[in-house]
């Protein structure tokens, strides 16, 4: 059995808060499942059994909750048989205007939350892991973060409005910087602080995710079709990204148990 539930969180948290996850799946045996890159920052919570995460072929429980930066290569995750994950995921730069922490410090993609947000985030994992329903859990969610806007030092820069809009990877840096009104180089510090990852390589997680969900939803189309689709300039360049954000090759890869979105 496998449930996946979305809720928008409070309306005076949306130049924040994109959405809040609720995953519930109960197997007869652990399973495995590939995460390619998306692009996203969030903090998770495992209310009940700890999954286990791989970058290098070694798997290692992780802890109930963690901060997860932006990722730039393929984590393997082995879920245990009766799982849930309660997620709560950003705006694109969401999380540094609420905590005034920039991603770039946190070195690894899945980084323990209590040790960074401190004991508030504690209580707010006490109160998840005790929740009846995702209902009451996105509510825990909703009054954490109202009471964190009462501290927030980080107010809205035009770069925060630029990152957010679609398209986002069709678009030169120097036109992203113009519409942001500072110059290029203030733009790729800025955008490096809020999201770990210069701008560039962003433009390409997008375009690589918008490549990964078209051949996940269309089995049966060819990568030259999705090549031109999602604006790559030959299939060598999607190639490339897809050697460096999965470690293998297309027909190596496993869509059936990949996590993509």
């Amino acid at each position: 059995m496998s449930e996946l539930l979305k809720k928008k969180p409070n309306s005076c948290l949306s130049e924040f808060v994109k959405e809040y996850w609720y995953v519930h799946w109960q197997n007869a045996s652990p399973i495995s499942l590939s995460n390619t890159p998306t692009p996203e920052e969030a903090v998770c919570f495992f209310p009940r059994n700890l999954p286990y995460a791989s970058t290098h072929g070694e798997f290692v429980k992780t802890n109930d909750t963690f901060i997860i930066r932006q990722s730039t290569s393929r984590i393997d995750m082995l879920t245990p048989n009766d799982y849930i994950m309660f997620k709560i995921i950003f705006q694109t730069g969401g999380f540094y205007r609420l905590f005034g922490i920039p991603m770039s410090l946190f070195t690894n993609v899945h980084t323990e939350t209590i040790s960074v947000l401190g004991k508030n985030v504690k209580l707010l994992r006490e109160q998840i892991t005790n929740a009846i329903n995702f209902e009451e859990m996105a509510g825990f969610a909703d009054m954490f973060f109202i009471d964190k806007l009462k501290t927030v030092k980080t107010y809205k820069h035009p770069i925060d409005i630029v990152i957010n809009q679609k398209g986002l990877h069709q678009n030169s840096l120097d036109k992203l910087a113009s519409d942001a009104c500072i110059s290029k180089r203030q733009f790729e510090r800025k955008f490096f602080e809020r999201t770990g990852v210069n701008p560039k390589l962003y433009q390409r997680i997008l375009k690589f995710n918008e490549a990964m969900k078209i051949k996940k939803k269309t089995p049966t189309l060819s990568w030259i079709d999705i090549t031109y689709m999602v604006g790559y300039y030959d299939q060598m360049h999607l190639l490339r990204d897809f050697k460096q954000f999965t470690s293998i090759i297309p027909c190596k890869f496993d869509f059936e148990n990949a996590i993509i979105y």
